[in-house]
Parts: structure tokens; sequence; C-alpha cells
């Protein structure tokens, strides 16, 4: 079974004559932007998304690669990185509940955590359920891998979104938009190697209590 986003182009940008899946913090101004930027270049997306939708007041019109680095850029402002990054899925959910706040929207943050110690973290189906129910409320969900157990394809402590899930269990295959690029992941694979762990955040209709 195969759950995507409804209109996972609109994540999609003509650079250079090419297709680019997401944007890429290479595209932020400042040095630590473009060193730190991830967590901020998957919230923009997620505004973006919404506000193509337009299940958001549309915060401004997106032309250029210059247009959405001043998405990047809000998005910073929101989810501002320390000196470890953005390094907690509790970060992105706080950022992006004020972000959409901020727009009169009643979407609110959902976060599944990933823990570091491997007997604390929930099962493969588990996540892929809270994944799907991201996907199936049309909302790019944001993942955060603090080690990518191995898999060569995934940056290690880095923010990515994705897009889709296909498969199920230890078959389930994450479609994910990273810098530009649209990567293959497989779920079971990373959640049984990394040992630091992340999680996992989107947005939907009403509200979800804060973590302690």
């Amino acid at each position: 079974m195969t759950t995507m986003l409804l209109k996972p182009e609109y994540l999609q940008f003509t650079v250079g004559g090419g297709i680019r899946f997401g944007c890429d913090q290479d595209w932020f101004r400042g040095f630590w932007q473009r060193k730190a930027g991830c967590g901020p270049c998957t919230g923009a997306h997620i505004l973006h998304y919404f506000q193509q939708s337009g299940r958001i007041k549309r915060v401004m019109d997106i032309k250029t690669r210059q247009d959405f680095v001043k998405l990047m850029e809000h998005s910073w402002g929101y989810l501002t990185p320390g000196i470890m990054g953005l390094y907690s899925p509790y970060s992105m959910q706080e950022g992006l509940d004020l972000m959409l706040s901020d727009l009169g929207s009643a979407l609110t943050a959902r976060v599944l955590e990933i823990p570091a110690q491997g007997d604390l973290r929930p099962d493969v189906l588990a996540v892929e359920a809270f994944i799907r129910q991201g996907l199936l409320a049309d909302s790019p969900v944001a993942f955060l891998n603090l080690h990518n157990g191995g898999i060569h394809q995934l940056e290690t402590w880095h923010w990515v979104t994705v897009v889709g899930i296909s498969g199920s269990g230890e078959q389930a295959e994450l479609s994910i938009y990273d810098n530009g690029n649209n990567i293959k992941v497989n779920l079971f694979a990373w959640l049984m190697s990394t040992t630091r762990g992340g999680g996992f955040v989107y947005a939907e209709e009403g509200r979800a209590p804060k973590a302690q």
C-alpha cells in the first residue's frame, strides 16, 4: 500500500532547467544558516505546502528560488537552531505550532519521538501508522534522523521531509525530499540501526497536548 501527499509537486522546484525535490539549505545566505538550516528548510516545506493547498493564510507568493529563500528565513525565525542544531522533534513541534498560530491556523503539530534506547522505541508498524496518518491528513512529515544507522542516503543529525510511504512492516519505504533529491529509505532498517533515534512531526486540524 502506498500513501502519498495529494500534491507532492507543490514541493518540487524548477532550478537551472531541472527539477529539484524540496529546497536546499545551501540556498540560505548566511554561513550558520547553510550549516544548520535543515530544520527551518523542513518547516518551510510544511508551510509552503499548506499555503499552496489553501489551508493557511498565504505568507508570501513563491515564484523564484529567491522567494523561497525568504520563506526559509521566515521559518528560521520560528525554528532557530542552537549550537546543536534543531535536535529534538519537540522543538519542531513548538516552532511549527507558533508559526501556524501566528497565521490564525487551527493546524497543530503531532510528534512521535524515536528514543535513542532501542528497547524504548515504538515498533515499525506503529511508526508506519503515524507517518501514514500525517500523509492522509495531507501534511508533509518532518523526519529527524540523529544517526543514519549506516544508511548512506541519509545524513546524520539531519531533518528531511517525508512525502510518501510504500510497502509495510519490514518492507516499508519512505519517499523523502532532501536538499533537492528524492531518496528512498527503508523505515525498518533505519529503526533497527540508528543509535540516536530522532522523531517524526506533522500537522493536522485540532489541538494536541504539549510535551512536558
